[in-house]
């Protein structure tokens, strides 16, 4: 699921077109879209987009951290069509994002490192997994913490000084 508002496209009285996507990753094919007026009407235009889109059995639907807002509703309309899901967790939910920090990641063992070059800066990526069985949002098996960060770089020392013994 993704959202993107059309650059330059407009509708009367100015209003900007914004789509709803639901895309196969592997291709990029788009599968269905639906205009969904303003931003946040992503919300609402979710089970939507998806009612349009035949099988979904097997797949893996995934969405940003705007859709966990409402992971009841979200994850039994997932649940109900043989759908696995991944999502997003941010500020916007606390109660879940707490849930999630409670965990006892320090036990957890580390899954993989990652390290790359983006936006012209080095990050390294740790991931953890951990089992929680439905017990955070429903259905759900896994978490997954990522943690981000750039390499810190080593302080300047004083520069070295060599002598040379001069001939005598």
């Amino acid at each position: 699921m993704a959202g993107q508002s059309l650059r330059g496209a407009a509708r009367a009285m100015g209003r900007k077109i914004h789509l709803l996507a639901a895309m196969e990753h592997s291709t990029g094919l788009v599968l269905a879209q639906l205009d969904v007026g303003e931003k946040t009407n992503e919300i609402a235009g979710f089970q939507p987009l998806l009612n349009t889109v035949t099988d979904l059995a097997g797949t893996v639907v995934t969405s940003d951290a705007m859709h966990t807002q409402r992971e009841r509703e979200y994850a039994g309309c997932l649940l109900g069509r043989g759908t696995h899901y991944s999502v997003i967790v941010k500020g916007n939910q606390k109660k879940l994002r707490r849930q999630l920090k409670s965990l006892p990641w320090k036990d957890v063992p580390l899954q993989g490192r990652t390290r790359g070059i983006g936006h012209g800066r080095s990050d390294i990526r740790r991931i953890k997994v951990a089992t929680v069985n439905g017990r955070l949002f429903p259905g759900a098996c896994q978490a997954v913490q990522i943690k981000r960060g750039t390499p810190t770089a080593r302080p300047a020392g004083p520069p070295s000084r060599r002598s040379t013994p001069s001939p005598a």
